[in-house]
């Protein structure tokens, strides 16, 4: 298994340094990489071996190996419902810290999981909640069109965020708020590229076709 890690993070840990906020990164880096080890403990429950361990602004991100199923329509199936199971690892164990933090009256814990359940849950690919919606469209819809719409949500979603995250860079006086939300619309113009692709590759198959 590989760790890669984005240099960007340095950058990001002396901003919090010079701005005196290195206690609530701390907490909320500890609080990311358990989110992250939900994610990897479902995937090893649905018989998937972790890849690529990546560590970002936005915390860690798992790549996994995928099985190989004989039937192309199981194998389809099997991978939504994996994909849609272990998107869904990360945000539960937070709902369980927000839980412990609550009975054991540690704001931290409750604010840092507060915060990292919402941002994931957001319906923005490629994060949780982008991922499971996509996810759950496949199974009635085809990549293509899934891909496109989960883009157009996705734009319209980020640009609301942006707004709200502007307000809250002026009243809380945090530009670390500016650097995540940039990261952000990095992360879905990363998707776009992608989506991109792939409709070039489906319009050149019908041509030939």
């Amino acid at each position: 298994m590989k760790i890669k890690i984005d240099l960007k993070v340095f950058l990001l840990i002396l901003a919090y340094i010079l701005t005196n906020k290195i206690e609530t990164f701390s907490t909320l880096f500890v609080f990311m990489f358990i989110h992250e080890i939900g994610h990897l403990f479902v995937g090893m429950c649905v018989g998937l071996r972790p890849k690529k361990i990546y560590l970002t602004i936005a915390g860690f991100s798992i790549e996994f190996i995928e099985k190989e199923y004989d039937n192309f329509v199981t194998k389809s199936k099997v991978r939504l419902r994996n994909k849609i199971l272990i998107c869904m690892g990360g945000p539960v164990i937070n709902l369980i810290f927000i839980l412990i933090g609550y009975l054991l009256k540690v704001p931290n814990i409750v604010y840092a999981n507060i915060i990292i359940f919402l941002i994931n849950m957001l319906p923005i690919v490629p994060l949780d909640g982008g991922q499971i919606i996509k996810n759950i469209l496949m199974y009635k819809y085809t990549f293509k069109t899934v891909n496109k719409v989960m883009i157009e949500i996705s734009k319209y979603n980020l640009i609301i965020l942006t707004l709200i995250f502007s307000i809250a860079i002026v009243y809380l006086n945090n530009p670390i708020i500016a650097v995540f939300v940039l990261y952000l619309w990095i992360l879905y113009l990363k998707e776009k590229r992608k989506s991109n692709i792939i409709s070039n590759m489906y319009r050149i198959i019908s041509k030939e076709l």
